[in-house]
């Protein structure tokens, strides 16, 4: 059993000393590697150090290997004396910050040692300076994608902290990454609707996967298929998909309603809970999961019987009686093992690696001995068996999704032997991420394109992003979102909003006056386009966009801004009932206004000049804000309102012209000034 031990420093050490001690100390832990068999190796397999859910039988390795002069993945190792401290500082961080996304941290030190050997000519770490770390910051900005780029320049923050903090540098400095996280998905633009719809699955992509849902025959049709059909029943996670249990289903009755629903396992801190199935989504759900679990029900089968009998290997039905035989000839090991008969070497294929075969006394065909055969078959089941989720606890003989190894490759046999898991790139591969590669997709094989004629290509997550855009659409509350999605975070909402800017303004405008949701003027606006001059005048809010504690109305086209971001003052601005993350913005504003309002006072109470105003205006704001978060936690209003609070005594430039023009004889515009007059009329009670 090894334990973390934080790494101190000597002050008395200088830089070089420093580093040589933490690396021996590293050194001292890397036996709980019990697959890494050396410090040498530059190839470490984190078997049952780093769990990746859904993986299947994917390795998963730390590679300790550099960027080529163009910031490529490239064969060669990453230099000395660099390397060394690049495996001592991935042990120290693992302990102490395990993390299953450690290619962002492999990807910061492998940016620095490619930046000090073009800055230094070497990639001694202790000469590391800002300088440096900008250009190693440089190289992860062009080599990826804004996201990932990010991610590292962030791992490269962590690291010259550490450097720093630990002496490991001559001369310790401060240093923060330049790039910045991804452009949020609530701006506006050409590019950002862009990147909102390469989120979202195609709309021909929707259109195909029903009718791909029904044809799919073949077991790997069926088994993606039926995945992607759950991923459109709620907002799921791929690996929330690939382990659930094949007693998933559940089946209430409430208030005379049929309910139907999923047990769950969210990933990422979520409670375990079940996920309620839209009506119009159950029929759906239960045949995806009727198809799952009859394809999979022989897997689950050897499973089970691995479980009960961990010596013994399971037999098909009919060949039960080869476990009475000392021996099995080829034939049976080709039944068995489902290596293809029709090439002559396959046959051998199980038996290369220790000496099997064998020519019993007075045959003269080649037999395996049954010992040597089981032996070497129960080898095969999977590392951590019977667990298929260390999350849950989950076995492999209780999993929804579990099949027969090679029983997705039409091309080759299916060996009734052994199991395997499904991974997550597997159903991304067969939903049109491999076609580049030759795989077809399941929409090719159907015969399902694009509208130009280009290959479908859909991603496990687009379907996630779908379905939470459209809760958003039809006005779900942040608070339900979150609970379909299975997050712990609310705030993570924003992440998969795509509504556009244009979606959120027509949103408002299809709330009228008579709608019980409704605050304020908006079942005014006018729906229709185009329109005259006089009825533009009475739009009062033609556009919107979003802020920190609702959304703003202000038309930008007529002038600037007047409240100079004093959103609370403004009659232009809105705020959305059950929008926990930012009704919890208004409450720390409300907390600082009574802060400033307590201190303006004390100030007016000590005769300091001008502070009468300070107290008015605090005032002002204190009581705005507290009139609005009297609506906002009001159980009678409805969650998905829209309040705004007027101040009676805002100015606006252009009423007073409007007012002037009228003063001046114009009454063509007299309807649309006290039309508009009455729209400000809205009571703070709620």
């Amino acid at each position: 059993m090894f334990q973390a031990i934080h790494f101190v420093p000597c002050a008395e050490s200088d830089a070089q000393e420093n580093l040589t001690k933490f690396i021996l100390s590293m050194q001292n832990v890397l036996p709980a590697y019990q697959a890494v068999k050396s410090w040498e190796e530059n190839d470490w397999d984190l078997a049952g150090i780093v769990e990746i859910r859904c993986n299947g039988a994917s390795r998963v390795a730390a590679v300790f290997i550099g960027y080529d002069d163009t910031g490529q993945v490239s064969d060669r190792s990453l230099s000395q004396p660099f390397l060394d401290f690049a495996k001592a500082y991935f042990l120290y961080t693992q302990a102490l910050r395990p993390t299953r996304s450690f290619s962002r941290r492999l990807g910061a030190l492998r940016c620095l040692e490619l930046a000090l050997l073009k800055a230094t000519g070497s990639s001694s770490l202790v000469q590391a300076t800002p300088a440096i770390f900008n250009a190693a910051d440089n190289i992860a900005k062009a080599r990826s994608k804004q996201w990932h780029a990010y991610h590292v320049g962030c791992e490269l923050t962590k690291l010259a902290n550490f450097l720093s903090s630990k002496r490991l540098v001559l001369a310790p400095f401060q240093w923060k990454s330049f790039i910045k996280r991804s452009l949020s998905s609530n701006r506006v633009g050409a590019d950002a609707d862009k990147a909102r719809a390469q989120k979202l699955p195609s709309q021909a992509a929707l259109d195909a996967l029903p009718q791909c849902f029904a044809l799919a025959e073949e077991p790997i049709d069926v088994l993606v298929s039926s995945v992607a059909a759950l991923l459109c029943c709620s907002p799921d996670r791929i690996g929330e998909v690939l382990t659930l249990p094949a007693d998933c289903e559940v089946e209430r009755e409430h208030n005379g309603k049929k309910l139907y629903g999923l047990r769950w396992w969210p990933e990422k801190g979520g409670e375990p809970m079940v996920k309620w199935i839209a009506p119009t989504m159950a029929e759906v759900a239960k045949t995806a999961v009727a198809k799952l679990r009859a394809i999979t029900q022989p897997a689950r089968a050897i499973a089970r019987w691995y479980e009960n009998n961990p010596n013994k290997m399971f037999l098909p039905e009919g060949l039960e009686s080869l476990r009475n035989r000392e021996t099995i000839n080829m034939d049976e090991v080709v039944a068995l093992s489902g290596v293809d008969s029709r090439v002559m070497a396959n046959r051998f294929l199980w038996c290369q690696k220790i000496p099997l075969l064998v020519r019993p006394e007075g045959k003269s065909t080649t037999c395996v001995k049954f010992d040597d055969f089981q032996n070497m078959v129960l080898k095969l089941l999977p590392d951590n068996f019977p667990i298929l989720d260390p999350d849950t606890g989950m076995h492999y003989s209780d999993a929804l999704v579990l099949v027969r190894k090679n029983e997705l490759k039409p091309k080759i046999m299916t060996n009734r032997l052994m199991i395997e898991s499904v991974s997550a790139s597997k159903i991304n591969k067969h939903l049109g991420s491999g076609v580049e590669r030759g795989t077809p997709s399941l929409f090719s094989k159907f015969g399902f394109t694009e509208l130009d004629g280009s290959a479908i290509k859909v991603t496990t997550h687009q379907f996630r992003h779908w379905l939470n855009t459209l809760a958003h659409r039809g006005g779900m509350s942040q608070l339900d979102i979150a609970k379909w999605s299975g997050r712990k975070d609310i705030r993570q909402n924003e992440t998969y909003d795509h509504m556009t800017s244009h979606e959120l303004l027509e949103m408002a405008r299809t709330l009228t006056k008579d709608d019980p949701r409704l605050f304020g003027p908006l079942g005014e606006l006018a729906m229709n386009l185009p329109v005259t001059r006089d009825e533009f005048m009475e739009l009062e809010f033609p556009t919107a966009h979003t802020t920190e504690i609702g959304f703003c109305v202000h038309d930008f086209v007529m002038m600037p801004c007047q409240k100079h971001r004093d959103c609370i003052s403004c009659n232009e601005h809105l705020c959305v009932k059950g929008d926990l993350k930012k009704t919890e913005r208004i409450r720390e504003q409300l907390q600082i206004a009574e802060e400033q309002l307590r201190r303006a006072k004390d100030a007016f109470s000590e005769g300091h000049y001008g502070s009468n105003r300070w107290v008015e205006h605090h005032e002002e704001i204190t009581i705005r804000l507290r009139d609005l978060l009297r609506c906002l936690d009001n159980p009678s209003v409805p969650l998905g309102s829209l309040i705004r609070l007027i101040n009676p005594n805002e100015h606006s430039p252009i009423r007073m012209a409007i007012q002037e023009r009228i003063e001046s004889g114009d009454s063509s515009l007299a309807s649309v000034f006290n039309k508009s007059s009455r729209s400000l009329l809205v009571q703070r009670e709620c």
